[in-house]
């Protein structure tokens, strides 16, 4: 089978983590390549498949060609390989100006210097989820628990929970309504079952009633902050209730998800390369470099997808207006004519100028929070265990779109 006709639509592919090994056969003899449709690949309509760091920074750097809304003939595109009705009206899905104009109405809650002033709240929070996990483990110098359930995701819940002013207690019904979107149990991508219509019901039900409710009583939150602010040069000059409720989904599933999953598969990376945890151990200085290296390694968000917006060409491929364009950066991630063996997991690489939050316009909005996360987390699982081991086997989201764990079982010594 040439490598071209590996499927990159069929969710079993990456059931069990992302497929990197043939990604980097992709590298090396297909950087980019038309992806012929097949009976998983959504709407059934090919697209421009990239899997190199330097072309997948070009589309980047270049959102007048290649758009996140739409391009040619389509009436609506997105970053997603199916075709979005929510594309520019979705933060995310926007391009300049608009996308700017909204994005300054939160950028001020995820400066570096704001989210500086929440370490110690983090730090405790944290430090909480942690002793609940050696409680329920009695006290005693050695336990096991689940540790992207009780940990990796507790903390990311919490703080996106106090961010958008819903009640904490909220935060598990939310999460596994959102998981729908993330997380493919069965059946091919973005395919909607009886379950995840009724979590797709629930949420918009609970967005729109929290978001009425910060109209009346607006409080010191970012929903409560983007429902009240106007848009400058914009005619309405607020967003559309669409807009609000899109808003909503997208800033909760954001800030649960992708930040989880970075400090769990790097927890994972650490458990499987004993020389690193010791590493880090014996050198806490090492943190920041070491959550680079985590959201390198990760990548939470597996691909981003764009539409050309006029005929184009990178490297011998001719791009026609309106083509979906994909671009894997958890494959530019790994490209070893920009990392040096990009295959090992190093804390204290560096460079690391990796792609996980995106790169340019569209450059993650919560990059200094999720570092500051990821971070303290890290921290303070140093500082509680003395050892950690896998207590069975990890189970993986089953999508070619996040890279996450489903379950990380782990066993420690304190």
């Amino acid at each position: 089978m040439s490598i071209t006709d590996f499927d990159l639509t069929d969710l079993d592919n990456f059931a069990n983590g992302f497929p990197h090994a043939h990604f980097e056969k992709l590298r090396k003899f297909a950087p980019i390549y038309w992806h012929e449709p097949t009976t998983k690949t959504p709407g059934g309509e090919g697209f421009w498949s990239i899997s190199t760091y330097n072309e997948t920074v070009k589309v980047l750097h270049d959102p007048q060609t290649f758009s996140s809304e739409t391009g040619g003939t389509r009436p609506f595109g997105g970053t997603i390989i199916p075709d979005l009705p929510s594309a520019g009206k979705l933060l995310n899905m926007m391009d300049d100006p608009r996308h700017q104009r909204v994005r300054r109405l939160v950028n001020r809650g995820f400066t570096p210097k704001t989210i500086a002033t929440l370490e110690e709240g983090l730090r405790a929070r944290t430090q909480s989820i942690i002793g609940k996990v050696k409680e329920n483990n009695g006290g005693a110098g050695e336990g096991e628990c689940d540790f992207l359930t009780d940990i990796a995701a507790e903390l990311p819940l919490q703080v996106i929970c106090q961010l958008i002013g819903a009640p904490e207690e909220d935060r598990v019904k939310l999460v596994e309504w959102v998981e729908y979107a993330f997380d493919f149990k069965t059946g091919d991508t973005y395919e909607d079952s009886p379950e995840s219509l009724e979590a797709m019901i629930q949420l918009y039900e609970y967005g729109s009633q929290l978001i009425e409710s910060k109209k009346s009583q607006p409080s010191n939150d970012m929903l409560s902050a983007v429902i009240h602010s106007e848009l400058e040069g914009e005619v309405p000059p607020k967003l559309t209730e669409e807009e609000l409720q899109l808003f909503f989904t997208l800033l909760f599933a954001a800030g649960a998800d992708t930040t989880r999953n970075a400090i769990a598969g790097g927890l994972l990376a650490l458990i499987e390369n004993k020389d690193q945890f010791q590493l880090l151990k014996n050198d806490h200085s090492l943190i920041s470099s070491c959550v680079d290296e985590i959201v390198r390694w990760v990548s939470p968000a597996a691909y981003n997808r764009r539409t050309a917006t006029a005929d184009a060409k990178i490297l011998d491929a001719k791009i026609r207006s309106g083509d979906k364009v994909v671009f894997w950066e958890a494959s530019a991630n790994r490209d070893s004519s920009v990392f040096t063996a990009p295959m090992d997991f190093r804390v204290d690489r560096d460079p690391n100028p990796h792609l996980g939050f995106g790169h340019g316009n569209h450059h993650c909005l919560g990059a200094a929070l999720a570092r500051l996360e990821i971070a303290i987390v890290l921290e303070e699982v140093l500082d509680s265990f003395s050892q950690l081991d896998l207590n069975g086997p990890v189970e993986f989201t089953r999508s070619n779109k996040h890279n996450g764990i489903r379950h990380l079982p782990i066993c420690f010594k304190t």
